[in-house]
């Protein structure tokens, strides 16, 4: 019997309508058993949603199955992405049903013959879908960032929406949930291939899922998420549907949403949504457990790197539901920490080791822990650097630490916790966390205080306890893991007919009334606190409305393109002191503050990141102070920097990733391209540590930006300002990039061979003409929107629905500065990662589409909407509100620029982005791209799309 909603309504108004902090998070369990987490904070104007099922990899074990909802649940329903689907049904139980004959096949012929026959019946049943139309309908009301993940304990479906579209995304994804129809299955299955084959040749995946099998055989955890290759090769849709009926159920599926949420009917609303699921508990399983590892033997891990040694050690860890789970986060902290000051971490500072890093993973059923080490490069003893790191963990099993370093460790514990509370997006990550593995949201409110609690008896307890000979010990070997290969079928593309038309579901949810997103703007003016303090210095404040951690930065408008050794600056100075502290030394000194201190560099700048609770604010100024006026010239750190340099350049190419970039960067900017311009190990070798102190100094001499935001008035900010940084000595004003983006003279092929890859990684890039007018900047980024954005664009759905040829196809638009450089031109970048033997015909389609582009009203408006939805969603926060403003007004914008696109999209039509397309880019020379097994590529298609030009290593990268 239900219960009668009503009655509970205005008891559950009451309670959300009183003040709470937006800490605060309600449990509401709906009449079906469904849960939801609600967290309503005010201070941006979105909504973060997502939709946890408790179910991940480890309850399907190396078949991938969980990890297919992640890409199924975006195909639609019995209503939503078809026509018809009384007449749609029967094809797709017909492809049901052979997948199933495929999976019970062995020889070749005959499993060709049943892969045909699929492709031909998901040719027919595509005649009734509509693809994407759940992402155009998120797109629709207000949604961005629409996304899925897959973990070992759970999937995740998630996204940001306006809070106005409450009802509809509701709507939406409970449908979703209750009623999943597994269409353009073929297409999709493909896509995952790419995905299984981009984690091929990521040598570290490989390395992590070697461990992973070893370390955690015997448990459901042992296999990497995505499935074995086997099982991609004969997927059984009715084996995932027997997965839905299984997991999918209201108790064992959770609501989080965290954001601008008005709580008025929201009782109603949820009842009336997902109190539609179907009830039900998913299956009950015993917790797994890590074998014991007390003599195991000594596991090597192959990484094809030669010459650099690496060691490590896995061991068992608390669960998160342990007593022990905090004792044993403060005790790692004390070993390594993100202030460097472990003790572990010393060993990097002493000039003992090249590298010692510690990690943690928690699983639902148990916690894992390593720390793992890189002996000096080229003669160090991976031996003596074992015993070295023993030794730093005996000295916490044996109580050699601090009270103060105990102390301090427990005040970084309550920072991380705070800092990951205090806005929607890693709050909702919390809320996710918590609720899959079963854990209070006052349990994880809770963990500070619990740190605060832990004393020097419980630190050693935990340290004898888990570190000790029940571990795993793994050593680095050279070589290679061989890929699996998953040769492409042959199979005809599946091409949806009805692409961008609309079904009946969608029709009638818009004829519900609604309020359409008007952004809010970023107020240049008034968003922060402007003061001037010195003719080249601005000072930008932001008050913090969720805890007491200040953020100060100085934001110096200077960068490697002034000075080449301000590249590697940030790198330098983060492992360092001043002359009067060692790293350790300062690092301790602001830990005790609770505070951090970080330099970044890039082009334009070099930004120096104080953090700190605001009461020790002061205090923690004052070593900024000591870190700015006297950063040390440390010739062993400078040494390490030269050594991890020359390690970075030994791994830079065998990631595909890292050569298409370099080999973008050298297209678009030529001999400008940063990786030919960055400083090699070759040359720091031949310069030193006073160098690079002396590139700091003359920094601090550039236009400065300070960006606080905190609970300090603006008169206390200026005056430790004014305290810590030499105002007077800012006289050199900023310089825009003066870098201008390359022309394609003539259409070329530029080609890299790595035998070694099993995805091929496509680039097109095309010059564009100067955009100085709103009205031509806002048709360029609508067309890029359009032609290459979300999952409605032409890049999407003709290379990855359609034809299953990419697990990635995106493109880029390239915009130059309309008030620094008016007369610069701009660009145009796509981008697809493709299984070798697609390559060809990935590329084939995607100069098709260049050719001749596809022409679809309903999904430019999902475009026109994207755009406007991601400058809603995407308005700064507390933190990042100085930074934007400081930028704007530096560029010379007395508004923000989004307010004219946001004005103009709503007059431009599909006859404006086809007169762009036709004018700009159906005729313009572009430059291909291609990063892969040459063997594969076939060079007679290639030359008909220019001339082939085959580049090197040293081409593209400065070693």
């Amino acid at each position: 019997m239900k219960r009668p909603v009503l009655l509970f309504l205005s008891l559950f108004m009451t309670m959300v309508s009183v003040a709470q902090s937006p800490l605060d998070v309600k449990v509401i369990t709906l009449d079906n058993g469904f849960t939801v987490w609600l967290n309503i904070d005010h201070s941006q104007p979105k909504v973060f949603g997502a939709v946890v099922v408790k179910a991940g990899a480890k309850d399907c074990p190396n078949t991938g199955i969980a990890h297919y909802f992640e890409h199924l649940l975006f195909k639609g329903t019995d209503k939503i992405g078809t026509v018809d689907y009384a007449s749609e049904k029967p094809w797709l139980d017909s492809i049901s049903d052979q997948y199933d004959l495929l999976g019970r096949t062995h020889d070749a012929a005959g499993r060709l013959a049943i892969q045909k026959h699929i492709n031909a019946l998901s040719i027919k049943a595509a005649e009734y879908a509509i693809p994407n139309e759940f992402e155009n309908l998120i797109t629709t009301y207000g949604g961005s960032d629409l996304n899925a993940y897959t973990s070992f304990d759970e999937t995740v479906f998630h996204n940001s929406f306006a809070p106005q579209y409450l009802a509809q995304w509701c709507e939406l994804n409970c449908e979703r949930l209750i009623s999943p129809v597994f269409r353009l299955f073929q297409g999709e299955l493909e896509t995952v291939y790419e995905e299984k084959n981009m984690y091929a040749d990521q040598m570290v995946v490989q390395a992590a899922e070697a461990v992973q099998r070893y370390a955690l055989d015997g448990t459901p955890y042992a296999y990497p998420i995505i499935g074995s290759t086997d099982s991609l090769k004969n997927p059984s849709l009715s084996e995932m549907q027997r997965f839905y009926d299984q997991y999918y159920v209201a108790g064992n599926m959770g609501l989080m949403l965290c954001g601008d949420i008005q709580s008025d009917s929201l009782l109603l609303l949820l009842n009336r949504t997902f109190g539609r699921i179907k009830q039900g508990k998913g299956p009950v399983t015993g917790a797994s457990e890590i074998r014991n590892l007390r003599g195991s033997k000594e596991m090597k891990v192959k990484v094809p790197i030669p010459i650099v040694k690496a060691g490590g050690y896995a061991f068992k860890a608390p669960s998160d539901h342990s007593r022990d789970y905090v004792p044993f986060m403060v005790m790692t902290g004390l070993l390594s920490n993100t202030f460097k000051t472990g003790l572990l971490d010393s060993l990097t500072h002493e000039n003992c080791v090249l590298m010692a890093m510690a990690q943690g993973y928690d699983f639902k059923d148990f916690s894992v822990y390593g720390f793992g080490f890189v002996p000096n490069l080229p003669f160090g003893s991976r031996r003596q650097a074992d015993r070295l790191c023993w030794e730093q963990v005996d000295k916490l099993r044996s109580g050699l630490f601090t009270d103060d370093d105990l102390r301090a460790e427990k005040l970084s514990v309550r920072r991380r916790m705070e800092l990951l509370l205090e806005n929607v997006r890693s709050r909702s990550s919390l809320m996710i966390r918590a609720f899959s593995h079963g854990i209070a949201w006052k349990d994880i409110l809770g963990q500070a205080a619990k740190a605060e609690a832990v004393t020097r008896d419980d630190v050693v307890r935990v340290a004898r306890t888990y570190f000790n000979n029940d571990s795993l010990k793994i050593v680095k070997k050279f070589g290679r893991y061989p890929k699996e290969r998953i040769a492409q079928p042959g199979y005809k593309p599946v091409t949806p007919k009805n692409a961008g038309q609309r079904s009946a579901y969608a029709e009638a949810l818009a004829r519900q009334p609604f309020t359409p997103v008007i952004p809010q703007m970023v107020d240049v003016d008034s968003g922060a606190v402007h003061r001037r303090l010195a003719p080249l210095v601005n000072l930008y404040v932001s008050p913090n409305p969720m805890n007491d951690i200040a953020n100060l930065q100085l934001v110096y408008r200077r960068g490697s393109s002034s000075d080449r050794r301000i590249g590697v600056l940030g790198e330098y100075l983060n492992t360092v002191g001043t002359s009067h502290r060692s790293k350790q030394q300062l690092g301790k000194a602001l830990q005790q503050l609770g505070a951090t201190l970080s330099v970044s560099s890039s082009r334009q700048t070099v930004t120096v990141t104080l953090s700190s609770f605001d009461k020790t604010l002061p205090a923690a100024m004052n070593l900024l102070h000591e870190f700015l006026a006297q950063p040390q010239a440390n010739d062993k750190m400078f040494k390490a920097l030269v050594k991890s340099t020359r390690l970075e350049e030994k791994s830079f190419f065998k990631d595909n990733a890292n050569i298409a970039d370099a080999m973008l960067e050298m297209v678009k900017y030529g001999r400008e391209s940063d990786y030919l311009t960055r400083i090699s190990a070759r040359e720091l070798k031949g310069m030193s540590a006073t160098d690079l102190v002396d590139a700091f100094r003359k920094v601090q001499h550039s236009q400065l930006d300070v960006i606080y935001s905190g609970r300090r008035s603006v008169d206390e900010v200026k005056q430790m300002v004014r305290g810590a940084v030499s105002l007077e000595d800012v006289k050199h004003p900023w310089q825009r990039d003066g870098r201008q983006l390359k022309a394609a003279e003539k259409p070329v092929v530029y080609v890299y061979d790595n035998p070694n890859a099993r995805q091929t990684i496509v680039e097109t890039y095309q010059q564009l003409p100067p955009m100085n007018g709103a009205k031509d900047r806002t048709a360029f980024q609508l067309w890029g929107n359009y032609f290459g954005g979300g999952m409605s664009s032409v890049l999407f759905q003709d290379i990855r629905e359609f034809r299953g040829y990419a697990y990635r196809a995106h493109g880029m638009v390239v915009m130059s500065d309309p008030k620094g450089q008016p007369g610069a031109p701009c660009a145009y970048v796509t981008r697809l990662g493709t299984q070798a033997d697609k390559a060809m015909l990935a590329l084939g389609v995607l100069d098709s589409l260049f050719s001749d582009m596809p022409v679809r009203p309903a999904n430019l408006s999902a475009a026109r909407q994207e755009m406007i939805n991601d400058i809603n969603n995407g308005h700064p926060s507390f933190r990042q509100i100085g930074r934007k403003i400081a930028d704007l007004r530096l560029m010379g914008y007395a508004e923000d620029p989004n307010r004219q696109p946001v004005e103009l999209l709503p007059l431009m039509g599909i006859d404006e982005v086809t007169k762009f397309y036709r004018d700009e880019i159906q005729d313009g020379k572009r430059a291909i791209i291609i990063v892969g097994n040459r063997k594969m590529m076939n060079l007679d298609q290639l030359q008909k799309l220019g001339r082939v030009v085959t580049w090197s290593a040293s081409d593209v990268y400065k070693k």
